[in-house]
């Protein structure tokens, strides 16, 4: 049986440019780096949008020259501060109920009190761009940041319990390099662009209801950011927090709950169909790793069929559309997406008791464990 791996690029996931893919070891310069600051670099300008990740900057930015940071190092030039609204909140995290560009957001946008399952934006403030805040905390250069490697993560805390999650890497090195601000989404209910946050907030949700918090009512929430990049194989520099914020969040009774698909969002798709997913949850227990976890069941969350053809004959080769593979933690739940395969098997008729699952790590996703039923 064929097995698959897939990187889902979409998701921003980490990768090397051509000159450091080259090298034996990508990470060693930023090693030898820590604590020892060396000469600056060209930076480059942020590449156009990509408009299904993350915000445009504002046209015409303050771009400051470089500078010397405290610790001795050189920061590169940064956006620096867009406007009173990012001036007033500088080293902050404001939450909004709607999706807004930095031209647009003001302070009567800025919102503290949310209902679970209402739409949930956020857009964070910082006094400096993620790669400079990295050099400052570690001592280097900021020449030196493997800006292609920045990740943020985000740290909750409610009733004083701390739940620290990490984002799926977005943006490429000239925003690491650039950006003093960007936006991001908890709930998406109202089609508004994709952003970034939704991943740490699943994740929040899920650890914190599995330890037995956000019952019924309301709950007064922290949410700090931290950005970090890699140096090595699961190693990694970071900076202190950049910013944080605290909003309220009302949890109505019965909120996690599996026909609540604002918060669960796996409803069955149209490829769905009980001998599929009878043979998707095999395949995930045939070829599961985690002993954390416990394989639950398989929902067919595709709604249309992708099939391949041969590309003299046209002849189908397969078809494959995506299933959600539920499991539980101790700690937490997941839902994670996996792509599922059928082969053709002639006269307009595809192999489903021999299909195929893969593996697709960039596809976890959290979820609380009441959206398992």
């Amino acid at each position: 049986m064929r097995e698959r791996w897939i990187m889902a690029a979409a998701l921003g996931a980490v990768a090397l440019t051509g000159a450091e893919a080259a090298g034996q070891d990508p990470f060693r310069r930023l090693r030898e780096a820590v604590g020892k600051p060396s000469a600056p670099a060209p930076t480059p300008s942020p590449s156009p949008e990509r408009p299904t990740r993350r915000p445009l900057p504002e046209a015409g930015a303050p771009r400051p020259t470089a500078t010397s940071a405290s610790s001795g190092g050189v920061m590169l030039p940064d956006q620096g501060v867009h406007n009173p609204v990012h001036a007033a909140h500088q080293s902050e995290i404001v939450f909004t109920r709607s999706d807004l560009g930095i031209g647009a957001i003001t302070e009567g946008d800025i919102a503290s009190d949310f209902t679970l399952g209402q739409p949930m934006f956020f857009r964070v403030f910082t006094q400096t761009s993620a790669v400079n805040a990295i050099a400052q905390a570690n001592g280097m250069a900021a020449s030196a940041v493997y800006a292609d490697g920045v990740r943020y993560k985000a740290r909750f805390t409610i009733d004083g319990q701390v739940f620290e999650t990490t984002m799926f890497p977005w943006g490429n090195p000239g925003d690491h390099k650039t950006w003093t601000t960007w936006r991001g989404q908890f709930v998406n209910t109202i089609g508004a662009q994709r952003t970034p946050g939704s991943d740490v907030f699943m994740e929040m949700l899920s650890r914190a209801t599995a330890a037995g918090l956000l019952k019924p009512g309301r709950h007064a929430i922290a949410m700090e950011v931290i950005p970090e990049t890699a140096i090595g194989n699961d190693q990694f520099i970071a900076a202190g927090v950049v910013a944080k914020g605290t909003f309220n969040l009302t949890v109505p009774a019965n909120a996690f709950t599996p026909s609540n698909t604002a918060i669960c969002g796996i409803g069955r798709g149209g490829t769905a169909s009980a001998a599929m997913e009878a043979r998707a949850l095999s395949e995930a227990r045939r070829i599961a790793t985690n002993p954390e976890l416990t394989i639950l069941r398989a929902v067919g969350i595709g709604e249309a069929w992708d099939v391949e053809r041969n590309e003299i004959t046209g002849i189908p080769t397969e078809r494959e559309t995506t299933v959600a593979i539920l499991a539980r933690g101790a700690k937490f739940c997941r839902a994670d997406v996996y792509r599922y395969y059928e082969d053709y098997m002639g006269g307009g008729t595809f192999g489903t008791s021999t299909a195929s699952i893969s593996v697709s790590p960039a596809a976890i996703r959290y979820i609380p464990c009441g959206c398992l039923g």
